[in-house]
This record gives structure tokens, sequence and C-alpha cells, in this order.
């Protein structure tokens, strides 16, 4: 199944359901944890080469699995994060320390983006026995990246660029912004799941 195909599937009556469910509590601490588990409990039929989207039973484990899930994030992001709250830090101390601290803080942005870069796959290996310490396995994700770059490069600008989308939806007065971006924002990592859990597999 192509992508296009994927899309289609993902809006037949009897699955759209399922990531809405997840969309809805994309944005709110901890409910999220399901959405992220529920992601990840996708990525793993699809590496067992199933078709379809999964049910939200064992809500138990894929919750769990949510948290492991945003420890792989909150790894691959700590680097980027430490920057910004130096740079942040030194902006308070004064003229001379606020000069650097603003010149750190861009780093954070750039670090951002190169340690998210990575984040596609080690999701991907995460996701083959749900284990947090797979995701450590760097060269695994390297090489694999290697294998496939220029789709993947393809891949992670257009999943940034649609991210970005997503955040300007929210800006839609009252509550509607919030939902529809939540929605769109899920939806995302929903079709960047599929698109690089196939690149992974190659």
């Amino acid at each position: 199944m192509d992508i296009v195909a994927f899309i289609r599937f993902t809006f037949n009556s009897r699955f759209i359901a399922r990531w809405i469910y997840g969309g809805l509590i994309m944005y709110i601490p901890v409910a999220n944890f399901f959405s992220l588990g529920y992601l990840a409990k996708t990525a793993r039929i699809l590496l067992i080469g199933s078709i379809g989207l999964p049910t939200w039973e064992d809500k138990t484990i894929i919750w769990t699995n949510g948290i492991k899930l945003l420890f792989v994030f909150i790894l691959y992001e700590a680097v980027p994060f430490f920057l910004f709250s130096t740079g942040f830090f030194l902006t308070t101390l004064g003229s001379i320390p606020a000069f650097f601290g603003n010149i750190v803080i861009k780093f954070s942005y750039l670090a951002l983006l190169i340690f998210s870069f990575f984040i596609p796959f080690a999701f991907s290996v995460f996701s083959e026995k749900m284990e947090f310490r797979d995701a450590l396995e760097f060269e695994r994700i390297f090489n694999g990246i290697k294998e496939v770059f220029v789709p993947y490069l393809g891949g992670y600008l257009c999943t940034l660029i649609a991210l970005y989308i997503c955040k300007v939806i929210i800006k839609i007065p009252y509550l509607i912004g919030f939902i529809l971006s939540s929605l769109c924002t899920y939806y995302v990592f929903l079709i960047a799941t599929y698109y690089f859990i196939h690149l992974f597999k190659k």
C-alpha cells in the first residue's frame, strides 16, 4: 500500500475514529501518552506487515508504551534543551553574557533540527520490541538512514513543514484552533509513522 492509498484508508469509516481519538487528546498532558502509545502500536503492526490501524484494546500497555516513547523523544532532545536552557540563563546575567546567550540559543535551534533528524528511525527501532534501550542503537539507526538518505530527508522536511502548518492552525480563535491543530498534528505523526516505517523496512 503506497502512502496515498494509506491516507484514503485512514478515512475509511471503520478506521477514522481510531486515530481521531488519539488526535483529540494529543495536546493534553498525561492523556497524550495514549496518543503516543497508539502510534507505537501502529508502527508495530506495520513492521510485521499488517494492514490497517490497530484497535485501542490493552489501554494500559498503550499508555505505558507512550511513556517509553516520550522518554525516547526526551533523550534525543536533551542536548538542544540543555543548550537552550543555558543560553536563556546567560541572557539574564547582563549585556555581555546575554550576547553569548543569544548565540547559544540560536545553536540550540540548530541542534534541535539535527537531533530530531534521527528520531523517526529511533522510533522505528523502538517499535520493534517496545524496548527503550533499542532506541539507543545509534550505529544501526545511522546506517539505516544512510541507505535511504534522500527519501528520508524528504520525508523529514515534509513532516516539519506539515507540523509548522499545524502550529499556525492553533491560532484560530477559541477552541476550534486548538482542536483542529491537535487533530492535524496527530495525523501528521500517523502519516509520518507509516512513511518512515516503510523506509525502515527497506
